[in-house]
């Protein structure tokens, strides 16, 4: 009986652990990710392995862009277990190639408004065709 429970415990705790119901490849090492439940849905980045990931923006990543030089991303904030809080809408632009830390998230634009968001591009010479390619209708 004892080792029917511990079967029974482990099966819950790897299944549990496993569970990501968002998997998907941005760009380099970046990923949207989340466990669970869909509005769990942050930007990633996948450190070693395949299910490693260390989380560079919060939940609820809804809408994502990039190009070879940034990833821009708009989110609803989410304090768990509250859902997501869609009446804000923040904006945020992940430099690729110089200053970024994924482990600190130094060099991470954001949050910002989006009078913030369109000076910040303006300011960064963000391209107007990079725009918001994947987007997450439910999560909008």
């Amino acid at each position: 009986m004892k080792k029917n429970k511990m079967y029974l415990l482990l099966t819950f705790f790897f299944t549990a652990c496993s569970s990501l119901v968002v998997k998907e490849k941005i760009i380099d090492n970046y990923y949207l990710v989340a466990n669970d439940t869909e509005d769990a849905c942050a930007l990633s980045y996948q450190e070693r392995g395949d299910d490693i990931y260390s989380t560079v923006i919060e939940p609820t990543v809804f809408a994502i862009g990039h190009d070879n030089r940034y990833i821009i991303a708009k989110q609803h904030p989410r304090t768990f277990p509250d859902p997501p809080n869609k009446t804000i809408t923040n904006y945020f632009i992940l430099p690729l190639k110089r200053g970024m830390n994924f482990r600190t998230n130094t060099g991470l634009i954001g949050p910002l408004t989006e009078l913030e968001f369109v000076e910040k591009r303006h300011d960064l010479n963000i391209p107007d065709d990079l725009t918001f390619t994947k987007e997450i209708e439910n999560l909008k």
